[in-house]
C-alpha cells in the first residue's frame, strides 16, 4: 500500500482559523520569567548573605575589645629605704599602670624574674576604667652588675570578657627612680 500523505483542506471553514506559531512567544515568556525568578533568587541570596556577614563583623567587632589589652607600666618611685644584701640592692618602689585599652581591665600579677633581677608585686591589684592610672607596691631586687633596660614586665590580665591573658610590657629602667635607689644602695657596697 501505498504511503498517505496527510492533505491539509484550506477550504474547510469548520476547523478554527489558523493562528501564527505560539511556541516561540510562549518560550520567550517562560524565559522571561525564569531569569526574573533568577535574578530575583540572586538579590535575595545577596541581601541575606550580606545581613549574615554584617551580623558576623559586629559580632567579632564586639568580641575583639572586651579581649583587647593595653596596659603601659612605668617605674614611678622608690622608697628612700631599702638594704644592699651581698651584691643585691633589695627596696620597696612603686609601679604606675595605665590602661591604654578601649575595656576595663584587672592586672591579677605582675613581676619579673631573671637571673640578678626580681620585682614582685606586694599585694593584688585593682580594676583598672579605660585610661585608668593606678599605683601598685612593688618589692624590688636588683643585683648590682644588672642594668637591665628595659625591663620586661610580666602581667596576668583579666579582660572584659572574663578571660586572663598573660602579656608582657618593657618598662623603661635607665633614668628611673628605682635605678637610681638601686646605685645608690650598691654604691654604699664599697
Amino acid at each position: 500500500m501505498a504511503e498517505e500523505h496527510p492533505i491539509i483542506d484550506l477550504d474547510d471553514r469548520d476547523r478554527a482559523r489558523v493562528t501564527r506559531d505560539e511556541g516561540p512567544r510562549r518560550r520567550r515568556l517562560i524565559n522571561r520569567a525564569a531569569s526574573a525568578y533568577a535574578i530575583g533568587a540572586f538579590v535575595l541570596g545577596v541581601a541575606v548573605g550580606g545581613i549574615g556577614v554584617a551580623e558576623v563583623q559586629d559580632s567579632r567587632d564586639a568580641r575583639t575589645p572586651a579581649a583587647a589589652v593595653a596596659v603601659v607600666v612605668i617605674a614611678s618611685s622608690a622608697s628612700g629605704g631599702g638594704e644592699l644584701s651581698g651584691s643585691t640592692a633589695r627596696f620597696d618602689a612603686q609601679l604606675t599602670a595605665v590602661n591604654a585599652g578601649p575595656q576595663p581591665v584587672t592586672v591579677r600579677a605582675i613581676g619579673v624574674r631573671l637571673p640578678g633581677t626580681v620585682i614582685d608585686a606586694a599585694a593584688q591589684f585593682r580594676r583598672l576604667r579605660p585610661g585608668e592610672i593606678g599605683v601598685m607596691d612593688v618589692r624590688v631586687m636588683m643585683h648590682c652588675s644588672v642594668k637591665p633596660d628595659p625591663v620586661p614586665m610580666r602581667l596576668s590580665v583579666e579582660t572584659a570578657d572574663h578571660r586572663t591573658r598573660e602579656v608582657s610590657y618593657p618598662m623603661a629602667y635607665t633614668g628611673t627612680a628605682w635605678q637610681n635607689r638601686a646605685v645608690l644602695l650598691c654604691g654604699q657596697g664599697g
